[in-house]
């Protein structure tokens, strides 16, 4: 993963919370998933994307 943020749990570029899966920032069992809105859709959680859906259509 590059950028300025950096997971405890990757190790070499895997994730030592998800099996050894290569580190994917969102994907299922991360710790950001559900918690963060990212800009791929297919990465928010159901919850998140009910929330973008409701706030698209006017609701609050």
């Amino acid at each position: 993963m590059s950028g300025s943020w950096g997971c405890p749990h990757e190790v070499k570029g895997l994730c030592a919370k998800v099996k050894d899966l290569p580190c994917d920032p969102g994907m299922k069992g991360c710790v950001l998933y559900g918690r963060f809105t990212f800009s791929k859709d297919e990465k928010n959680s159901p919850a998140i994307k009910r929330k973008l859906k409701d706030k698209k259509q006017g609701k609050t």
